[in-house]
């Protein structure tokens, strides 16, 4: 595992300059030569996002608003070197579960959280990408669309199913010979069964979309065009949702559409520099807290426990 963790780590740094060496570029002047008022205002906006989505992760997590910010932050660190579910969603779920002790229900809001990050994020980009299309955005078009679609779905699945016995389901369980497991998954999707209604969609939503405006203001520095600066701030997003540690090499393609490699390699870095911000609540996830929690979900209910028996 820590093999793992360190070529994580290692492979965002190790792109770049890559890129930085393709296109003949002195790495080391780049960083020296970064606009200081464009390093404040990455990280004020980036800032300000978290403390937007964080007022949205509290209500749907039912924590704190600064365990919620907590999370957030350290998640999108945590993200950088483990992509996808393990990684950022994985995080917040061990924050959540120290303060209401609960690594199933923290969990399966955790993703409700990442539904709306996703869909949304993806929709945006989706409503902007006509502004200025780019052969190479059929890359990010087409994991936009697939996202939407498989986010939308399985959230219409868990709720759908959510209190009901469905024999296909119930026959792969035992298929995967994992029917101990049954229970858990029945609780995980009236948790997020709970948190959506069509008010908190509403809310949820437009909370999400908030974030994403917020944090595009930071292009504007760069290109005074509003519109524009989310379609570049939206097609970064797009690109993290390939599952490769801090979406590298992606992201570098995508800011390669708008910018020059000097200023790519320059808002790289930003990027990196607001991600890595979480990393002072790293204590926050105990991997003995994770283990034990685990080991607790092994004793959980058995197929004949869940509810409608």
């Amino acid at each position: 595992m820590e093999k793992k963790l360190l070529i994580g780590t290692l492979i965002p740094p190790i792109v770049i300059v890559l890129y930085s060496l393709y296109f003949h570029l002195n790495f080391v002047s780049v960083m020296r030569n970064i606009d200081p008022k464009l390093l404040i205002l990455f990280i004020s906006t980036y800032l300000a996002q978290i403390a937007v989505l964080a007022l949205r992760d509290s209500r749907i997590a039912q924590v704190s608003y600064f365990t919620a910010f907590k999370a957030r932050l350290l998640g999108n660190s945590v993200g950088l070197v483990i992509p996808g579910w393990a990684g950022q969603d994985l995080a917040r779920a061990s924050v959540y579960s120290r303060y209401n002790r609960d690594i199933v229900k923290s969990f399966a809001l955790s993703l409700n959280e990442a539904m709306y990050d996703v869909v949304i994020g993806s929709l945006l980009f989706l409503a902007l990408v006509g502004i200025k299309a780019s052969p190479i955005d059929l890359i990010y078009i087409i994991t936009a669309l697939g996202n939407v679609v498989g986010w939308t779905l399985g959230t219409g699945y868990v709720i759908f199913t959510s209190r009901r016995v469905i024999r296909a389901e119930e026959k792969l369980v035992n298929f995967l010979k994992l029917k101990n497991y049954y229970f858990l998954l029945q609780k995980g999707k009236e948790k997020v069964r709970e948190a959506t209604t069509w008010e908190s969609i509403f809310i949820n939503s437009a909370l999400t979309v908030l974030g994403y405006l917020i944090q595009s203001v930071a292009f504007y520095y760069v290109v005074p065009s509003f519109a524009f600066d989310v379609l570049i701030n939206m097609t970064y997003f797009a690109a993290s949702l390939i599952p490769v540690p801090a979406s590298s090499g992606f992201a570098e393609l995508g800011l390669s559409i708008y910018f020059h490699p000097n200023l790519v390699v320059a808002i790289r870095i930003l990027e990196l520099i607001n991600y890595s911000l979480g990393f002072i609540f790293i204590r926050e996830i105990s991997l003995n807290h994770l283990k034990s929690q685990f080991n607790e979900i092994r004793s959980y209910g058995k197929l004949s426990e869940r509810s409608g028996t």
